[in-house]
């Protein structure tokens, strides 16, 4: 877990998760296995994301939102399966 960053109540990190610096990750949210959250992102609250996925820099996922595959950097995703808007 990298500089600055929350892993807020309720949120649970898999083995060999990595946050970047300055991230948030929401209360409830769930990231399997090997993922990587890139500095600044901002996962809302029960965001679940699977084994292996990347979160671009910057990017921002909304609530509830299914993180299938990697997100690139800077873009708002959201829904089942997440996807930038």
């Amino acid at each position: 877990v990298g500089r600055h960053s929350i892993v807020n109540v309720g949120a649970t990190l898999s083995h060999d998760v990595v946050v970047g610096d300055f991230a948030t990750i929401g209360p409830g949210s769930h990231l399997a296995g090997n993922v990587h959250v890139n500095d600044d992102a901002d996962l809302g609250v029960g965001v679940v994301a699977r084994p292996g996925a990347t979160i671009g820099g910057a990017t921002i996922v909304g609530a509830g939102a299914v993180v299938v595959g990697d997100l690139p950097a800077g873009v708002i995703a959201v829904g089942v399966p997440a996807a930038p808007v």
